[in-house]
């Protein structure tokens, strides 16, 4: 009998190079050096004590049970009335989806919107994982270009001209990880526009919105 072996696509996945670096980090605090982390996308502040002391109510509670499978439907609630003060969007709660972090919100938006064979545009640089997750899903990781002239987003002329009938959609994130760029709200629209003409996807990861000095990210 054979022995089994792993899916071939496993050998075009390659290491997280970044958590290596966080292990060597944390390795030489445990030395005593003083190390300033810029390893990881995460910031250098503590959690806020208001989400603290409500972890701490929660558990207390002695009542930790299975949660609804789209998230808390009061913490729902809370994030589309987020939108719609902070940001003028209209979502309501049933469109809201709460996962553990962005990647796992990545995962399943790629997981409902990849087939076989598909290409997904990306920025280059960009987050290296993201290509990996649509190698997870049997799809295949286009890089764009892109440059200090624009912000290191592409443009939608750049968008429209790497489109072929393969394309799926376009992946971004803003702020952008690793520059820290923004997409105003008009590149954003008209990027959304060229994704529409072509009847693509368009997903803008937004994990680090709000983590801005000088303007605040809207819509």
């Amino acid at each position: 009998m054979p022995s089994w072996t792993l899916a071939p696509r496993v050998a075009e996945i390659a290491p997280f190079h970044v958590m290596e670096l966080l292990r060597r980090a944390h390795a030489l605090e445990r030395a005593g050096h003083d190390v300033i982390h810029m390893e990881v996308g995460e910031p250098d502040f503590p959690t806020p004590e208001p989400i603290v002391a409500a972890a701490e109510r929660f558990l207390r509670s002695g009542r930790v049970p299975y949660t609804n499978a789209a998230g808390l439907p009061e913490l729902r609630e809370a994030i589309a009335h987020d939108y719609t003060e902070r940001l003028g969007a209209a979502v309501t709660p049933e469109q809201i989806v709460v996962t553990a972090g962005a990647s796992a919100a990545l995962t399943l938006a790629l997981a409902l919107t990849t087939h076989p064979g598909d290409e997904w545009l990306l920025p280059d640089p960009s987050y290296p994982c993201n290509r990996h997750l649509i190698r997870l899903f049997e799809g295949h990781a286009r890089l764009l270009p892109v440059h200090p002239e624009t912000a290191f987003q592409p443009t939608p002329q750049a968008v429209a001209e790497a489109w072929t009938p393969r394309t799926r959609g376009l992946l971004l994130a803003s702020p952008s990880n690793p520059t820290g760029t923004m997409i105003t709200p008009a590149q954003a629209a008209a990027l959304a526009d060229v994704v529409r003409a072509h009847y693509g996807v368009l997903i803008l990861d937004e994990i680090y919105q709000g983590l801005t000095w000088k303007k605040r990210t809207s819509r």
